[in-house]
């Protein structure tokens, strides 16, 4: 099945056959915990603030159809407790909804609010399409992959991802996305694009900060650091195809081994000079 199609809904993404960057990152662990995942499935629930960041700057049309806000208030003022009769009823009542507390949705919409304000940002988001599945065929695998945003700016294909984080200046957000591996997800979808339409897109990643005054910076993937996430998700799919072979699927650590510290945990050379050391009487 070779196909782009937006706007597939979650729950029907994750039931399309063919492996998924997200899956295949277990394999980084050991290829234990991936068969373990693959065999016994755990709903990933992404942060509702994230969630509800996509939604108010990728598809604002869903925002009232997918969350609630609970605003309910104690006589005293303060927000109410998230439980007892009158939240049961509310719940109930939203059953079919994401539920916000009032900070997260006026932070999400905070977010969003920076986040098309931004010159540069809103460049990539004028047009477009959101949640882009992918479907392709690699070395005789089906594969799949969700892009956040789809566009065209100046006839050129661009795949934009939006992110949230503690800090998005550039050291920060680099070592974040090598510390994630965010490389593996950016070729993931590129090759996938690729492959569907025989063009190659240009890589976007939009990030914005989650807290107050909500800072955007848009950062371009060059190709020194797609081609790294490629050759570390065909390693993957190579230790993955030799697990599949054989039938069997190690943990993360072989056999015997001797067990090693952490450097901080020992007192530095510094440290040893300063001792006092009293004399034993």
């Amino acid at each position: 099945m070779i196909s782009i199609e937006s706007r597939v809904p979650r729950d029907a993404y994750r039931a399309l056959p063919g492996i998924s960057i997200s899956r295949l990152k277990e394999l980084r662990r050991s290829p234990l915990h991936y068969q373990h995942a693959l065999s016994s499935p755990r709903e990933s629930h992404p942060l509702t603030l994230g969630t509800a960041t996509h939604v108010t700057v990728l598809e604002p049309e869903r925002y009232a159809h997918d969350f609630a806000v609970w605003t309910n208030r104690t006589e005293g003022g303060a927000m109410s407790p998230r439980r007892g009769k009158v939240w049961d009823e509310f719940a109930a009542l939203h059953a079919e909804r994401t539920i916000l507390t009032l900070d997260e949705a006026t932070d999400a919409q905070a977010i969003a609010q920076s986040v098309r304000g931004d010159e540069t940002a809103f460049r990539y988001l004028a047009v477009g399409d959101p949640e882009v599945t992918l479907q392709w065929e690699m070395d005789g695998r089906a594969c799949k992959g969700r892009v956040d945003w789809l566009t065209t700016v100046e006839g050129e294909r661009y795949l934009v991802g939006l992110k949230t984080t503690r800090d998005c200046r550039h050291f920060a957000f680099g070592s974040q996305a090598a510390k994630l591996d965010y490389a593996l997800q950016w070729a993931w979808y590129l090759d996938g694009y690729e492959i569907i339409t025989g063009k190659v897109p240009h890589v976007i990643e939009i990030v914005v900060e989650n807290t107050a005054p909500y800072a955007v910076a848009t950062y371009r993937i060059e190709n020194d650091i797609l081609l790294q996430g490629r050759d570390n998700y065909r390693e993957l799919l190579k230790i993955l195809g030799e697990c599949e072979a054989v039938d069997n699927w190690p943990g993360p650590v072989l056999g015997e081994q001797i067990l090693t510290l952490p450097s901080w945990y020992y007192p530095s050379m510094e440290d040893i000079t300063d001792l006092e050391l009293e004399p034993i009487l």
